[in-house]
C-alpha cells in the first residue's frame, strides 16, 4: 500500500503532548536566546559597527559556530541521558534521492534570491571572488547547517513526533520556530516570512527523506558554501 510522505516512519508515542511541546519549545527558547539575541542581535550589531563587513561576516560565522557547538553538545548529552544518540534524530540515516534533489534545488533557489538582494545592498562586491575567508566560512557553514538541522529538524520534530503531534503540525512548527530566531535582528513580517518558507520547506524535505538529517543538511550547507561570506554580510549590512 502506498503511503503519503507525511506518514513516513511514524514512531510509537512515548511522550505526552505537553512534554513533547515543552521539549520542542525549550530548544526553540534556547535558539532564541543564544542564536537570536546572542548572535543575530548582539553579535551582529557589534561586528557591524566595529569591523569591515567581510571581516565581520567571518567573526559572526565563528560566533554562530561556537553557539551551535554548545547547543549540539547539550543535545548529545540529552540524548545520552535518555539512552539514545544522534541516530534517533536522523544522523546518518538512509534517505531518499528525491529528498536530496529537492534540498539541493531549494538551496540553489535560496542562494539565487539572496544574491539578488546582496547585489542591491553590496553593489561593489565580486561574488565570484575566491578568498581564504570564503573557504573558512564554507567549512564553518557546513558545521552550522548540519548542527541546525539536528537541532530544529532532528530534535525538534522527533520530540513532537513522540508526543503524537500530527506530522503537518511538526513541519509548520519547525518552520515557524526556526524563522522566529532567524528574524529577531530585524523583526518584521517581511523578515520572518522568507525564513519561515525556507525552514518549513526543509522540514517537509526532512519528512520526505525518511527523517534523515542528510537530506536537509546537504541543501542547507549548500547555501553557506555558495552564499557566504556575502549572505552573512547582508545580515550585517541590514543591522547598520
Amino acid at each position: 500500500m502506498n503511503k503519503n510522505f507525511l506518514d513516513v516512519i511514524e514512531e510509537p508515542t512515548t511522550l505526552s503532548p505537553w512534554l513533547a511541546w515543552r521539549n520542542a519549545l525549550g530548544i526553540t527558547l534556547l535558539g532564541c536566546l543564544i542564536l537570536g539575541i546572542g548572535n543575530f542581535v548582539l553579535a551582529t550589531r557589534y561586528f557591524a559597527r566595529t569591523t569591515p563587513l567581510i571581516n565581520g561576516a567571518l567573526w559572526l560565522s565563528v560566533s554562530f559556530a561556537i553557539s551551535f557547538a554548545f547547543i549540539l553538545t547539550l543535545i548529545i548529552l540529552w540524548q545520552h541521558a535518555h539512552g539514545e544518540s544522534l541516530v534517533e534524530l536522523g544522523w546518518r540515516k538512509p534517505t531518499r534521492a528525491i529528498a536530496v534533489i529537492l534540498s539541493i534545488v531549494l538551496g540553489l533557489i535560496w542562494v539565487a534570491f539572496s544574491y539578488s538582494g546582496a547585489r542591491y545592498l553590496l553593489p561593489d562586491m565580486n561574488f565570484l571572488d575566491l578568498s581564504w575567508i570564503r573557504l573558512i566560512m564554507a567549512i564553518l557553514g557546513i558545521f552550522i547547517s548540519t548542527a541546525e538541522e539536528i537541532m530544529m529538524r532532528g530534535f525538534f520534530m522527533t520530540q513532537l513526533q513522540r508526543g503524537g503531534i500530527p506530522t503537518w503540525l511538526q513541519i509548520v512548527a519547525s518552520g515557524t520556530c526556526s524563522g522566529l530566531y532567524h528574524s529577531l535582528h530585524n523583526f518584521s513580517l517581511m523578515s520572518f516570512l522568507p525564513s519561515f518558507i525556507l525552514f518549513t520547506s526543509m522540514a517537509g524535505i526532512y519528512q520526505l527523506g525518511k527523517r534523515s538529517i542528510t537530506s536537509t543538511a546537504i541543501g542547507h550547507s549548500l547555501i553557506h558554501i555558495l552564499g557566504d561570506p556575502y549572505l552573512t554580510m547582508l545580515i550585517l549590512a541590514t543591522a547598520l
